[in-house]
């Protein structure tokens, strides 16, 4: 029989419950019954969110019969990461397992977690979703489409947990220091704590292993159509939580902006970059003589503009960087806004320099091979800006998540390619040349026109999802 009352507590199983006075007893029973059997001590905590039946009634009436039951009771409806959370605190447990009210993932399962906390795995979570995962009673197909794959994509690019299939299973295990450190950062209240605890337990390092469960769905479920909009909210919340660094162990001091070497050179080399391909943009534009005439006329100079550019611009992008950096030395994040404009303003110029190029060579301006010509200049330029973004701007220099890094990379790559070819050749093929423009002129104001779009979503992909720094 289990004993409450000594000092250590091996295993505390949390449950949290909103207007569960039907489902919770038979629930209540069927934990206890699976825990007298075993020889470790244990203890359950029931977490009322809010309820308005008599949720917190049939529970205290059942503490006679299972003595190691606790109910923490609170008026107001706070969400159910409120009511887990609550019962990490509340509980003693050197393990600490939260699982749902309904019993959908029965607590005898709970053996699975104690070898791969013995291996020494952090956390342990159920999935539906892995091999070996057996689900009973299958969700609608509409539920398992949207919360299932929907959100589990829209998760992935968003915040990342590539590795781990399903976020959303309600049986979840902690060692007691985990539990502590964890839930004592969390921040979402509602449903979308699941993805935020894992976020967190990956940010303090520590390790989490997956487990197929046996699940059964229950038709009652609380997860409505209107808590998966609030998850969508609620996933963009951790996304902010962790550009702002609000999961950052405690200790850990923002980096001191320097002005190094390699910045240095690095300004050089695209600068170089940009000069060469502004002066190819420019001549495709004939722009080049009316620019050198320019400045022979008024500055008396005779000097290859080409040239001019390659001097001016590499020095000028040094110069401004640099200047960046000095504000930099008061709030951090300049110095880097400032090295990702000096490489967004590269990309978009290999972008066009690179579409002027293939006009230049073909003499081709519009029609089919416009839009592949266009691809193939955005797909060069987005892969220089995953790898000046990554080793300089980011200054991500490891390579083993490189992989998923450039996954991720891909996938919101390729919904900015999508944007920016379709509105460039939207522009150029459906609008057409407008007052009086001409086709090589257009072209180059299509392919404006789109990177002011996609310009948007590559800032907020890659800064925000692929490299979170």
């Amino acid at each position: 029989m289990n004993n409450q009352n000594q000092k250590r507590v091996h295993l505390s199983v949390i449950i949290p419950a909103y207007n569960e006075e039907k489902r919770l007893p038979k629930t209540l029973r069927e934990i206890n019954n699976y825990l007298k059997r075993q020889t470790y001590t244990s203890e359950i905590i029931v977490v009322s969110d809010g309820s308005s039946d008599k949720t917190v009634e049939v529970t205290r009436d059942l503490i006679p019969e299972i003595n190691n039951l606790k109910v923490l009771e609170f008026k107001q409806r706070l969400g159910k990461g409120f009511g887990v959370k609550e019962g990490i605190f509340e509980a003693k447990g050197e393990y600490r397992v939260f699982t749902d009210a309904d019993n959908s993932t029965s607590i005898d399962q709970v053996e699975k977690m104690w070898p791969q906390f013995e291996a020494g795995y952090d956390i342990v979570i159920g999935s539906r979703d892995i091999k070996g995962a057996v689900l009973a009673v299958p969700q609608p197909w509409i539920r398992k489409v949207l919360l299932g794959g929907g959100f589990k994509l829209v998760r992935k690019i968003i915040i990342g947990l590539w590795e781990i299939q399903d976020t959303q299973c309600g049986f979840k295990g902690f060692k007691e220091k985990a539990a502590q450190d964890i839930f004592s950062r969390i921040t979402i209240r509602h449903f979308g704590f699941d993805p935020e605890v894992l976020v967190i337990a990956k940010k303090l390092g520590y390790k989490i292993k997956e487990i197929p469960i046996t699940w059964v769905n229950d038709a009652q479920s609380k997860v409505k159509f209107k808590s998966m909009v609030k998850m969508l909210f609620e996933t963009l919340k951790i996304r902010q939580n962790m550009i702002l660094g609000k999961y950052e162990k405690k200790e850990e001091k923002t980096e001191s902006v320097v002005w190094r070497k390699t910045d240095l050179i690095s300004a050089l080399i695209v600068g170089e970059m940009v000069a060469w391909l502004a002066f190819t943009i420019l001549k495709t534009l004939e722009f080049d003589t009316v620019i050198y005439q320019t400045m022979i006329d008024i500055l008396g100079w005779k000097i290859h503009l080409g040239l001019l550019l390659a001097i001016v611009v590499p020095i000028a992008a040094a110069i401004c960087l640099y200047i960046t950096s000095l504000i930099g030395k008061k709030v951090p994040v300049i110095f880097q806004a400032g090295k990702f404009v000096t490489v967004g303003i590269s990309n978009t110029l290999i972008d066009w320099g690179v579409l002027n190029l293939q006009i230049l060579l073909t003499g081709i301006t519009a029609g089919l091979f416009y839009p592949v010509f266009k691809g193939v200049s955005f797909l060069i330029a987005i892969i220089n800006s995953f790898l000046w973004n990554k080793f300089w701007t980011f200054k991500k220099g490891e390579t083993e998540k490189t992989a998923t890094e450039f996954l991720q990379f891909l996938i919101v790559s390729g919904i900015g390619l999508g944007i920016n070819v379709g509105i460039a050749s939207l522009t150029v093929n459906v609008i057409g040349p407008q007052a009086g423009i001409s086709p090589k002129v257009w072209a180059t104001v299509g392919a404006l026109i789109a990177t002011m779009f996609s310009m948007v979503w590559n800032f907020l992909g890659y800064k925000f999802i692929v490299f979170k720094k």
